[in-house]
């Protein structure tokens, strides 16, 4: 939010600023992004044990 929003800007008050990144999340949260997955599901699984339990089918 910092680079994409406020970075090198200045706000008069508090409530100039509330506004902007409001209007900043909204935007960001109505525009969907895609995920570039960097590993297979099972790489993940492996990689990842700790964290996911085991799904038993």
């Amino acid at each position: 939010m910092t680079r994409q929003c406020i970075d090198g800007r200045r706000f008069g008050d508090l409530d100039q600023l509330r506004a902007e990144t409001a209007a900043w999340s909204s935007d960001i949260n109505h525009s969907q992004r895609g995920v570039d997955w960097q590993m297979k599901v099972e790489d993940a699984r492996c990689k990842l044990a700790s964290v996911y339990p085991k799904i038993k089918f």
